[in-house]
């Protein structure tokens, strides 16, 4: 089975993902994301906004453990990212991890 970073570099170069928290609030609060990824040191009411307008859209909302260093890191990036939203996956399985992790 894939990892969290594998679907989230596959999804980066094959499909389209927003970075940045006002890009990813904006874009779920208008319910055109599939999924949301947040750093772990991602700031609580933050953390709280977004999974609070995510939820009202019912898109699902990933807690990467990694840092927003990290996966600014791993967007390629050289910057923090606190927050990322993937409004289409490409070949990116990443849908399929939030449903066994939902099965967990």
């Amino acid at each position: 089975m894939s990892s969290l970073d594998d679907e989230l570099k596959r999804a980066i170069s094959t499909g389209k993902v927003l970075l940045g928290s006002r890009s990813v609030l904006r874009e779920v609060g208008l319910g055109r994301t599939k999924i949301v990824v947040i750093a772990s040191n991602c700031p609580e009411d933050l953390r709280e906004k977004i999974t609070k307008v995510a939820g009202l859209s019912n898109i699902p909302v990933i807690q990467h453990p990694k840092t927003g260093l990290d996966l600014g890191i791993l967007c390629g990036r050289p910057f923090t990212v606190s927050a990322m939203a993937v409004k289409d996956a490409g070949e990116s399985r990443i849908m399929n991890l939030v449903s066994s992790e939902d099965a967990q």
